[in-house]
């Protein structure tokens, strides 16, 4: 007869997710609560604002094990530096700040547009980064700041999240959702063909976040799902998955109207998560066909009368 497994010995462990109403954040919560021996503090909006030093003290007291800052900002905001800078850099140092003077380790979710899109192959972790927005020069900032501030720290870079979730303004809207939104409205749509990237499915990402801490690791971490696609190749991946069949026209980056720039090649390489032998999460149309199940009311649209230009950043 085989014997039930031993009990976990090791001692509880503590984490703070900062962000917990996002998307990524959601799921954070749900895997460190699901991963043995962790008591999970849900830290949203109404309960931190990471850019204020008195707000950072009071919701990280007592201070955790772990502080996972999930916080991402909003990419398209380019007409306010100011809120940038603080929710992407001097809320992250406030943060790292704070792990430093008691012991933590920081977490602090990073993206892929601290890189300048003009590569032909993965970034890796160590490659220059060059952001051409306030979004990702914030971003960098932000991981510039948590390096200098906490010498313990992990940095993990995500892009195109997609998952349960979504911030309070968008509730439940991402790249998928918003696919399915306008594969389901009846009108005619347009895709770009000429941008690469790597999307990332929430749950999947925070499971491997859950195993990077665990087993230790620090430094720079990129974790999306594998392989690379456009924004045509996803929209089709979603259509089908969704058994939906709208009329899609492709387009160029340069065809989009004016406003934030976009990298036109952003794939992020795996090499961190391979040195700490995490393995990287599953395949991008996997992910996706996992997600549509958890979608209970597809998002519709009442305007059928135009055609409808996606922007699923």
């Amino acid at each position: 007869m085989q014997s039930p497994p031993a009990p976990d010995s090791r001692p509880p462990r503590t984490v703070a997710v900062v962000g917990a109403t996002g998307q990524l954040g959601r799921a954070l919560v749900e895997a460190f609560a699901a991963a043995p021996g962790w008591t999970v503090r849900s830290l949203g909006h109404q309960d931190v604002e990471i850019a204020d030093p008195q707000s950072v003290a009071r919701a990280l007291e007592p201070l955790p094990d772990v502080v996972v800052n999930s916080t991402l900002g909003d990419w398209s905001r380019q007409d306010d530096a100011d809120l940038a800078l603080r929710v992407n850099a001097l809320g992250p140092r406030l943060l790292a700040e704070r792990c430093a003077a008691g012991g933590a380790l920081l977490v602090h979710v990073s993206t892929d547009f601290v890189f300048d899109g003009e590569a032909s192959e993965p970034y890796r972790e160590s490659d220059r980064t060059e952001p051409r927005t306030v979004y990702g020069i914030t971003k960098l900032a932000g991981e510039q700041l948590v390096r200098a501030a906490l010498p313990r720290h992990l940095i993990v870079r995500v892009a195109y999240l997609f998952g349960p979730g979504g911030s309070r303004a968008k509730r439940g809207t991402n790249v998928v959702t918003w696919l399915l939104e306008s594969g389901r409205s009846g009108r005619p749509l347009t895709l770009v063909a000429d941008q690469t990237f790597s999307p990332t499915y929430a749950p999947d990402a925070a499971a491997a976040v859950v195993r990077l801490v665990e087993g230790g690791a620090t430094g720079t971490v990129h974790v999306t799902n594998s392989g690379p696609c456009t924004p045509l190749e996803l929209g089709r991946a979603v259509f089908a998955a969704a058994g939906l069949s709208p009329e899609v026209r492709p387009i160029g980056l340069a065809d989009l109207p004016a406003g934030p720039p976009r990298p036109r090649y952003t794939v992020l390489a795996h090499d961190g998560l391979r040195r700490t032998g995490v393995p990287s999460p599953r395949p991008w149309p996997d992910a996706v066909r996992a997600y549509l199940p958890t979608l209970v009311q597809p998002a519709t649209s009442p305007d059928r009368s135009a055609r409808h230009q996606v922007d699923i950043r």
